[in-house]
Parts: structure tokens; C-alpha cells; sequence
């Protein structure tokens, strides 16, 4: 099958994140939808094609960085990319992720299938990107009702940290005028590569925060989706200190707290 250029796109944005270094990723695509997971299972996005492009007419799934051509098939477990250059025919064989689309679009359903009461919806654009410390590894959320949210940043080695609020009276600030939080959330992190890579496939995005004590991760969803519908699962990241007392709770001992933020993995709210 030969994919349309607005696929084509998607795909060669994956593949740009993969070789940047910003989002290791594989691509999974079935009916009218395709997925991204990336390789830590932290990250999950998935595209509806519109009405006018033709869906898959077969699942197909490959590694980002194997992506070749916009022409390829899947036989025999194997993903088959054809590039065509004159008299000369160019064949590339890759093997195929463990996971197939059907498992991934069902992964992705269960996870998005939430009650959206339970989420105050944020709007985002990527100027936000400007004031972040890319260096850094983790942006944090954090937000009381009636308050804007607030994104920080922490450097654990020297004690830095960078706050970043929206300015009440400024109709033209980077965080848009919905950012009053209805509800409290709990502080709750993701990768600064994660947030970063959002951005890529459109400029202003909704972010679903949930109420605290009731969700473990962000939904993400683009604001125009007559350009690119999209919507991403984000697992939020939890301190090793909460980590290390609920094991002491266990235990009967308190074991020494970091400041290091470990992220929790997606594919385990499966079971």
C-alpha cells in the first residue's frame, strides 16, 4: 500500500523524534487510526484520519527508525518498504514490534474510555516550550482550585527551581486564558522530551489534568481537529521518596527519600 501525505507526515515526524533523541518510538496503524508508543510505554498517541482519506486496509506496525517509504506491505512478520528510483527498485525488510495494532488501539481505548468529569481540561501552546529548561529531565504540574497551573522544573544536583504561571491580566500570555484550575491536582510529572514532542503535530493543545486521587496519567488532546485529530495518554512520574515510604509501609522501615522521578508505565494498566 501507498499511504497519503498527511500519514506520510505523521510517520515522518515519528521518525524525526526517534533521531532526535526526543521520542524512541514505534508506529502501529489499523482502519483509520494510527498509534505511537514509545519505548518505555509512558507515551501513547493516536491520529483519526478524516472522512476523505482512504483507512488501512490491512494492520500494519514497524519501528520508527526503520520507516523508508511511503510505498511498503507486511508479509510473513516482516515489514517491507519499496523505494523507487528510475530503472532500479530498492527493497527494505524489517521485523515487526512484538505488539500488534489490534492490542495497542485496545490499550488506548481502555485508557481514554475514562470519565472526563474527573479532568479539568487546560490549554496549552507551544511558547510554553520557550520558558522551559530543556536540560532538565521532568516538568512537574501543580494546582489548587481557583489558581492557575503551575509548571516547575527542578534541578536536584544544585537545588534550581523554575516556576511557570500564566499572568491573570495578560490576555496574550503563554498559558491561555483557561487556566484556572476548577479542582486541586496532585503534583504529577512527565518527561520534558514527552511535552516537547506534543508540540510537534500542533502548536496548541488541551491538557487533562485529573482530580486528585482519582488518575495516573495526563490526556492530551489537539485543539483543530479538522487539521489533526490527536489524542495522547501521558503516565505521570512519581518521586522516589513516595515510592521508597510506601515500600517502608510495607516493610516496617523508612528507607532514604531522593528527589529522582520515576515514570510509571502504561502498558500495566492493561491487566
Amino acid at each position: 500500500m501507498k499511504v497519503n501525505s498527511m500519514v506520510e507526515q505523521i510517520f515522518a515526524n515519528a521518525v524525526a523524534l526517534e533521531q532526535s533523541g526526543g521520542l524512541r518510538n514505534t508506529i502501529y496503524a489499523t482502519g483509520s487510526k494510527v498509534y505511537i508508543l514509545n519505548y518505555d510505554h509512558t507515551f501513547l498517541m493516536q491520529f483519526k484520519l478524516r472522512k476523505s482519506e482512504a483507512p488501512f486496509e490491512h494492520e500494519v506496525s514497524f519501528r520508527a527508525n526503520d520507516y523508508d517509504s511511503n510505498e511498503f506491505s507486511e508479509k510473513d512478520g516482516k515489514i517491507i518498504f519499496t523505494s523507487r528510483h528510475g530503472d532500479y527498485t530498492r527493497t527494505k525488510k524489517c521485523a515487526t514490534p512484538d505488539l500488534n495494532p489490534s492490542d495497542v488501539k485496545a490499550l488506548f481505548h481502555k485508557l481514554n474510555s475514562v470519565d472526563k468529569e474527573d479532568f479539568v481540561f487546560i490549554t496549552m501552546d507551544s511558547g510554553v516550550l520557550t520558558l522551559l529548561d530543556r536540560s532538565l529531565s521532568h516538568t512537574e504540574f501543580i494546582g489548587k482550585a481557583g489558581n492557575p497551573l503551575t509548571l516547575v522544573q527542578r534541578n536536584i544536583y544544585d537545588g534550581t527551581l523554575i516556576e511557570i504561571t500564566k499572568d491573570s491580566d495578560d490576555k496574550a500570555s503563554l498559558l491561555q486564558d483557561n487556566s484556572i484550575l476548577s479542582f486541586d491536582i496532585e503534583p504529577i510529572a512527565i518527561k520534558t522530551s514527552d511535552l516537547a514532542s506534543l508540540f510537534t503535530f500542533q502548536d496548541v493543545l488541551s491538557f487533562g489534568f485529573p482530580k486528585a486521587g482519582t488518575g495516573n496519567y495526563i490526556i492530551v488532546n489537539s485543539i483543530q481537529k479538522q487539521k489533526r485529530d490527536m489524542t495522547v495518554i501521558i503516565a505521570c512520574c512519581v518521586y522516589d521518596e513516595v515510592i521508597a515510604i510506601q515500600e517502608a509501609s510495607h516493610q516496617g522501615m523508612i528507607e532514604e527519600e531522593t528527589e529522582e522521578i520515576v515514570p510509571q508505565n502504561i502498558m500495566r494498566r492493561k491487566k
